[in-house]
């Protein structure tokens, strides 16, 4: 008899799980576990073949589960994400002790919240999420997961992302869609916050919110840089080169590339007001190097005769007409063999990747689409673009970085000098 699909999927958990296990006792690591004194990552940076044991298990699980509820729970999945967007609004787990507990009166009363709706959001996030737990009837203690929202400002600050600014703009991105607009201002997310204006303009006129936004964004992994430097070969351009960083906001990256590789220079450029004060946050043993200048990337290019241009998660935040835009506003900068170089998300044809990857680039794509109608793009829509700019736009190349979600695109110009 052949085995059953739900078996094989139960094997692949049995055994893989078998092979975590053992990684954890030989390394007498605590197992994974919902308690308040859980590790935060059981396995933190190990080797690649537990690495792929966690993923083969997670991804098995999601396909058991699926599998054995059936479509319709895949048609009506539980995601009410208000209790979440309720603990994170409200500070709950700022306080909760973070050792003993709290009755729900007590904590109902430091949150300004009535105790039963308090309570209905308490025990809602503990049997969903393991958010909190209910040790004792009436009293509330911290779990792993809500302690890490109480101690961490990096998990909070992804919290105010997820909840204050993607949340309501997905629940009105099909609103957005029925337009059929190419515009960034007709967007989920300029239909949640009733405004004509597209996400940057608004932020512009929302300070708090942009710094909040900012601050969730500003953990650039310092892997996503170190592929920026590994998978173009930045070494091979000449002494005293010129690396243009189209919408470089601070710095952070031609900084990063200036270290790695001493004999190029960066122009950073972004809009003036963001431009402005950005130098005096350049380190000094590179100011020689590294400049910061405004500059709206949407105008002709005013740094002419680069060897590269770069645009680093840039144009996913534009829709493709923008795009398009950008991208002819370099050509009367650019000289023969001059490189475009993008890192941006690298979207797979369908099946190609493993499950989670995959999912993580499918969410990615919806988020942009919520926040700024515009989207993720696969190598044949980057090479789409570039041909759709100028056909002079000539050799074209996508390399996925290994293990990550991203990718390097690059062009060189084939035409003649402008």
């Amino acid at each position: 008899m052949s085995t059953s699909r739900i078996a094989e999927l139960s094997a692949i958990i049995a055994s893989q799980t078998e092979v975590l296990d053992e990684y954890l006792q030989n390394q007498g690591l605590p197992a994974p576990s919902f308690s308040v004194d859980a590790p935060s990552d059981a396995f933190g940076q190990s080797d690649a073949i537990i690495a792929k044991a966690k993923t083969d298990v997670v991804e098995a699980s999601i396909k058991l589960r699926q599998l054995l509820e059936g479509p319709v729970k895949l048609l009506l999945p539980e995601c009410n994400f208000a209790p979440l967007a309720a603990i994170h609004r409200f500070k709950i787990a700022s306080h909760v002790p973070l050792s003993g507990t709290t009755s729900f009166a007590d904590l109902a009363r430091k949150c300004n919240l009535l105790e039963n709706d308090l309570c209905r959001i308490i025990r809602y996030a503990a049997i969903h999420h393991h958010v909190f737990c209910e040790p004792e009837k009436g009293f509330v203690a911290h779990s792993a997961a809500s302690k890490m929202l109480a101690e961490s400002e990096m998990v909070r600050n992804l919290m105010g992302l997820q909840y204050g600014e993607c949340w309501p703009a997905h629940a009105r991105a099909v609103d957005a869609m029925s337009q059929r607009s190419e515009e960034p201002n007709i967007s989920g997310y300029a239909l949640a916050n009733g405004t004509s204006l597209n996400t940057f303009e608004f932020f512009a006129q929302n300070p708090e919110r942009a710094r909040g936004f900012a601050a969730a964004m500003s953990g650039t992994s310092p892997a996503s840089l170190d592929a920026l430097a590994t998978y173009f070969d930045w070494q091979s351009l000449p002494e005293g080169g010129t690396v243009v960083d189209v919408g470089g906001a601070n710095g952070h990256v031609s900084c990063h590339l200036a270290r790695a590789f001493p004999h190029l220079r960066f122009v950073v450029q972004d809009m003036p007001e963001v431009a402005a004060g950005a130098q005096e946050k350049i380190p000094e043993e590179l100011c020689g190097r590294v400049s910061v200048v405004g500059h709206d990337m949407f105008t002709e290019q005013t740094v002419k005769e680069a060897d590269v241009y770069l645009l680093r998660y840039v144009l996913h935040d534009w829709p493709d007409k923008y795009c398009i835009k950008v991208l002819k506003s370099l050509v009367p900068a650019l000289k023969k063999g001059a490189r475009v170089v993008i890192q941006d998300h690298l979207l797979p044809e369908p099946g190609t990747l493993p499950l989670l990857q995959e999912m993580q680039l499918r969410s990615m794509d919806a988020i942009m689409l919520s926040l700024f109608n515009s989207r993720e793009r696969g190598a044949d829509d980057w090479k789409s673009l570039f041909q759709q700019a100028n056909a002079d736009y000539g050799f074209f190349s996508a390399t996925r970085i290994k293990e990550g979600a991203s990718g390097i695109i690059q062009v060189e110009w084939a035409g003649d000098e402008q």
